[in-house]
């Protein structure tokens, strides 16, 4: 056994074994498609998640669909923005939509 003292930023963490629901599913492999040829100015990519969609996949809040979005366009740095909003009648749509780079 050993002590020591460290910086919290150096402790370890824990790695991530379960994959998303959203990555399981055939909405995401298609974004994920068009997202790599890479889209054009006045184009915008669209996921609508009704209250059917989210049971069958057991996803249970659209934030975390958007996290999981934002997340893979940090790692792959990508020139895209998430938006993420509800409307009661139709469900929950995510919206990506392109953005200039900034220097």
């Amino acid at each position: 056994m050993a002590y020591s003292k460290i910086n919290v930023a150096k402790a370890p963490k824990r790695k991530r074994k379960a994959v998303s629901r959203f990555e399981a599913t055939p909405e995401w492999r298609l974004m994920k498609a068009d997202m790599d040829k890479g889209l054009k100015p006045t184009e915008a990519l669209q996921v609508i998640f009704g209250e059917a969609d989210k049971e069958r996949y057991n996803i249970r809040n659209r934030r975390s669909i958007a996290r999981f979005i934002q997340k893979y366009i940090r790692t792959q740095d990508l020139p895209y923005k998430v938006t993420s909003f509800e409307r009661r009648e139709t469900g929950d749509f995510i919206v990506l939509v392109k953005c200039p780079r900034t220097r």
